[in-house]
């Protein structure tokens, strides 16, 4: 079972908030040639993090922060192409074949290796792969591996070796989009008998196959320095000699030690501090729409919020437009699906009770069981940047509804407990960002059944049906379709709320160019910044 995703939001703040960075490559979109112009291969540069939970083995890699560094010192199997929604065969894999969806023959490009030189061949894949869906080793990406044949044993019986570069992965049923799950890196990295054996040491300085390595270990709270692996084989650019990843302990720390020049590349802007970005570096910052939403959650194990109507109400009588442009500096777009708009089959009409009508609100949420006078508990992680716009919601169910609120921040370790033993009692708010491009995994962690991040305990067996469904289609264009419709039942019971998804806010500095965002990461393309 994949394991609390939405909790990497961590207290860092509301832009960013530790969410994913997830699979490599991908052809998408303008990006950006920000900072001075010009550039060349070579030199070095700074960016940041916060302290990251873990970096190493990959596969317990979950969050944004190690996410950063895995997306250069790690390789993904394959990429895939956002506009086109294509495979493209551009990492460790040399092909993907299979004539039923559950029976997959990979084949591995030759020469290559890991950081300590070590072969990467499909031994160290099975390795890799079986280490993590074992669920003795609890890897927080096991779920990525949960339909593999014989999943959580020792010995997976679906993970079979053909020849020094041929793996056949069998599944224990159809799955479409299985190819384009590989896209995401840690959960399908090969790993060095070497990390395996003194897990310790590994996360300290990890063992990678991408176009970095570390360069030395990890430095707690100061630094996570990458250099360029120059035996490695593959066709990611990697056009600075260095790259260090400064450990910040938030975002506005990280804004203003990119002000005073002690940061070289700012991978986003806190909302807190976003006018004063944008009034200093308009014309260097890289807006595109980002491959992540924000949400609310409802407790499904209260019997008050059992009635979609009542959430239906709750949701139409929050104006998302008028909290956007006040709160939170207008660096976001109202949603209109589960599914971001940046994302390879997101809709942008999709969400009927996502709109503002406090009309209809009123009336719903009576109808569903609501009284004026009822009070309603928003909970939310402290310490985030979250309470101004969590106050403001709590302020226009109360003009619109009627009710009473409060509002319930908690302290992060408190916060994941809560989900955890679900003792939320009122609305909670979590997120979402990618791991591959497709809509399933938007929908089916959050709304499906036994979503691994299903937080709320929804259950409707009609959208687990679809769901199953896209899975066995023949095509993506197929798959979609059915996908479609389990989101369409998730938008018209809302058992969570779409509040709104975020738009990149990347500064270069003048001492780099060639930065573009990379929604297959959520992060700007590090590898592609050349220094000045």
């Amino acid at each position: 079972m994949r394991t609390m995703k939405p909790l990497r939001f961590a207290a860092i703040g509301a832009a960013f908030a530790l969410v994913v960075a997830a699979c490599g490559g991908g052809d998408e979109g303008d990006g950006g040639d920000d900072g001075a112009d010009g550039g060349a291969s070579g030199g070095s540069y700074i960016t940041h993090v916060s302290e990251p939970e873990q970096l190493a083995p990959s596969p317990m890699c979950y969050e944004s922060e190690c996410g950063a560094i895995w997306s250069m010192i790690g390789e993904p199997m394959v990429s895939v192409d956002f506009e086109s929604g294509e495979l493209v065969f551009d990492g460790l894999l040399e092909s993907i074949e299979t004539e039923d969806n559950t029976v997959f023959t990979l084949t591995i490009k030759d020469g290559w290796t890991f950081h300590n030189g070590d072969p990467v061949d499909a031994d160290a894949l099975i390795r890799g792969w079986t280490w993590t869906q074992n669920e003795q080793n609890a890897a927080d990406t096991a779920g990525f591996l949960g339909k593999l044949e014989g999943a959580g044993e020792a010995n997976p019986s679906g993970l079979e070796k053909i020849d020094d570069l041929t793996v056949e992965v069998a599944l224990s049923g159809a799955f479409v989009e299985f190819p384009k799950m590989l896209s995401f890196r840690p959960a399908f990295q090969p790993q060095a008998e070497e990390c395996l054996q003194d897990t310790e040491a590994c996360n300290e300085q990890p063992i990678g196959i991408g176009p970095y390595m570390m360069d030395g270990p990890w430095q707690h709270n100061q630094a996570i320095n990458l250099v360029r692996y120059e035996d490695y084989a593959g066709e990611a650019p990697a056009e600075a000699d260095s790259i260090q990843f400064k450990i910040e302990e938030s975002l506005v720390n990280a804004f203003r030690d990119f002000s005073a020049g002690n940061i070289d590349l700012l991978r986003t802007t806190d909302p807190t501090v976003y006018p004063q970005a944008e009034g200093q570096y308009a014309d260097q910052m890289i807006q595109e729409d980002q491959t992540r939403f924000t949400y609310m959650s409802f407790p499904m194990f209260e019997d008050y919020y059992k009635n979609p109507d009542l959430r239906r109400g709750i949701s139409l009588a929050i104006d998302r437009q008028a909290i956007i442009d006040n709160v939170l500096n207008g660096i976001y777009e109202p949603s209109t699906d589960i599914v971001p708009p940046a994302m390879p089959g997101s809709r942008d009409d999709a969400c009927e009770y996502c709109t503002f009508d406090p009309e209809q609100a009123k009336q719903l949420f009576e109808q569903g069981g609501g009284s004026e006078g009822d009070e309603l508990t928003l909970f939310f992680n402290a310490d985030a940047g979250h309470e101004g716009w969590v106050e403001a919601v709590g302020r226009q169910l109360a003009q619109n509804l009627g009710i009473t609120f409060k509002l319930r921040p908690l302290p992060w370790d408190q916060y994941t407990n809560f989900i955890e033993e679900q003792k939320f009692t009122g609305p909670f708010r979590l997120g979402w960002s990618i791991d591959y491009p497709s809509p399933e995994n938007f929908i089916r962690p959050l709304v499906d059944s036994n979503g691994d991040s299903n937080y709320g305990g929804y259950s409707n067996e009609e959208l687990d049906g679809f769901l199953s469904q896209g899975d066995q289609q023949d095509s993506t264009d197929g798959a979609y379709e059915f996908y479609h419709q389990a989101g369409d039942v998730a938008l018209d019971e809302m058992p969570l709320i779409p509040l709104w998804t975020g738009l990149s806010t990347i500064i270069p500095g003048d001492n780099v160019s060639n930065v573009r965002y990379d929604p297959a990461t959520d992060d700007p393309a590090f590898g592609e910044v050349t220094v000045n």
